[in-house]
């Protein structure tokens, strides 16, 4: 009896050893591999990145005009542990964007993330150092007027080599719209793709986006007509661009898929107002 007990006690010992091995063996290979993951693809960034939801398509997507709007950016904001997509921006500066007052989200974190290479799917994401949002703007009841934001980037750790937008005070009669495409799920969800397409769009007349939304534009706000596209633009999508300048940035998306009408934030206005929130005391 007492030899049964010694053999039965030493059989469940040598299973435990067996399984502690097997789990540590595991272990290290999960570690291992996350190793190689970080070296590989810019760790925590990548992880980043992976939260924020960029999905592949396929390949070599929409290629040549990848490298039309290479400045196109997302920002992308964090409350708690979970990384969503919030606006679009466009690269100015070389190390600031030009975005959506309205972007920014007052206890959250922030990071911009940019399409570096269409072909091999890869993105990187840089921190958001600060903000400098219009004086004007009122962040407790936002309105289309003074809808505008700059933020500067971290970009010392690494350095990118895009050519940013730029922008000018002269007026544009012919822009067309960036549009980075997104996948909306079941729970309202938007996730980026690595599809990418441009729509040449329309400058409409302050009335009709007055009929369609109540808002009164001046000269710091542009009306867009989307109408003559079939797609249903009731998501955020990206900046207006007049060749490499900058034109607009979205104040106002489209209510529905009937009313195709957009109002942007007309660039060329708060020109002045960039350079001042930039320190940058010359653009040519």
């Amino acid at each position: 009896m007492k030899v049964g007990c010694i053999i039965l006690s030493v059989t469940i010992f040598l299973a435990i050893m067996a399984v502690c091995v097997m789990v540590k063996f595991a272990t290290d290979v999960t570690v291992d591999e996350r190793k190689r993951e970080y070296e590989s693809r810019g760790g925590a960034v990548y992880q980043f990145t992976k939260a924020m939801g960029v999905i592949s398509l396929h390949e070599n997507t929409s290629l040549p005009i990848a490298e039309r709007f290479p400045y196109v950016a997302a920002v992308t904001r964090n409350s708690s542990t979970l990384w969503s997509f919030a606006c679009f921006a466009s690269v100015v500066l070389i190390k600031w964007v030009v975005t959506s007052a309205h972007c920014r989200r007052s206890g959250a974190t922030h990071r911009v993330l940019l399409f570096q290479d269409f072909a091999r799917n890869y993105t990187h994401t840089y921190p958001v150092l600060f903000w400098r949002l219009h004086e004007k703007f009122n962040i407790s009841n936002p309105t289309p007027k003074y809808d505008i934001a700059v933020a500067k980037l971290n970009v010392e750790s690494y350095p990118f080599t895009i050519k940013p937008s730029v922008f000018d005070e002269k007026e544009t009669y012919e822009v067309d719209a960036a549009v980075w495409k997104t996948v909306s799920t079941m729970n309202k969800k938007l996730y980026l793709t690595n599809d990418f397409d441009v729509f040449e769009v329309k400058i409409a007349s302050f009335n009709r986006c007055f009929e369609g939304y109540g808002v009164e534009l001046d000269e710091s706000l542009i009306c867009i007509d989307l109408s003559d596209h079939d797609d249903c633009f009731i998501h955020e999508f990206g900046p207006i661009y007049s060749m490499d300048k900058i034109v607009g940035i979205l104040a106002v998306k489209p209510r529905d898929c009937d009313l195709k009408l957009a109002i942007f934030t007309n660039i060329s206005y708060y020109t002045n107002w960039i350079l001042k929130s930039t320190h940058t005391t010359y653009y040519g």
